[in-house]
């Protein structure tokens, strides 16, 4: 199950910060990680982008269901496996995947959830707009137009990664084991005192867990699984590139 880390009453935090001059953004995302608690309310892992930008991606535990709230420029998008009991105790694996505002989610063996956001009016409006936009402006509006689209996939500029939940008022008690995003094992990181992380609170490492299932093999397999156009965009992107059409 790759490495554990017990967090205990009144909870604690295993904080993952980017250097400054080294924040991805992202167009697509993947997660996954192991988990055993008894809980009905917790934060398992948060990742924020710096300061004032909004974007977030969040694994929680709502009313005993895993689930995963993420918000990459646009409304908070959520994704939720309602079938699957997870806080009995046992070890579960979660794995999720982001390309742009589209999400999976599975939990164990249980089939994938996939969402696509509904699509809104704004293509109906742009095309009446379109006829009275002057026909020389019209490249310079649809540029921006593409260049605003694009810019609501991204998640911009990843600052800090936060396994326990112990700042967002939902502590996370139990195992959490062999974290995995976007090509970083927090954990590992952690129990090999990396200097981009802080442990603080009730948090102990207890090394291996055997388990049957573990986070890199279903992430691999996930990889399998998904879309070849997810694939495809998961590109980094460079982070000097300005946040617009963040804002109106």
């Amino acid at each position: 199950a790759g490495t554990t880390y017990i967090f205990s009453k009144g909870g604690g935090q295993i904080t993952y910060t980017w250097p400054p001059n080294d924040r991805p953004s992202t167009r697509a995302d993947r997660l996954a990680i192991g988990f055993s608690t008894v809980q009905k309310e917790a934060v398992l892992v948060r990742v924020d982008s710096s300061t004032g930008l909004g974007d977030y991606l969040e694994l929680h535990i709502h009313q005993g269901k895993i689930g995963v709230k993420f918000n990459v420029g646009t409304d908070d998008i959520s994704i939720e496996e309602i079938n699957a009991i997870i806080n009995d105790g046992k070890y579960h694996v979660v794995r999720f995947t982001r390309s742009g505002g589209n999400a999976t989610l599975q939990v164990d063996n249980w089939p994938i959830i996939e969402r696509y956001p509904a699509g809104n009016n704004d293509n109906e409006r742009l095309a009446i707009a379109r006829q009275r936009i002057p026909y020389r402006l019209g490249r310079v509006v649809d540029e921006w137009l593409l260049d605003k689209g694009r810019q609501l996939t991204i998640f911009n500029s990843q600052a800090t990664i936060k396994i326990g939940g112990k700042e967002r008022g939902h502590p996370f008690q139990g195992q959490l084991s062999g974290l995995y995003y976007n090509g970083l094992k927090v954990l590992n990181m952690a129990a090999e005192n990396d200097a981009n992380i802080v442990i603080e609170g009730n948090v102990r490492l207890v090394g291996e867990v055997p388990s049957s299932m573990t986070t890199e093999s279903t992430a691999t397999a996930m990889q399998s699984e998904m879309s070849t156009s997810v694939i495809e965009t998961t590109t980094t992107l460079a982070t000097s590139t300005a946040r617009r059409g963040k804002t109106p």
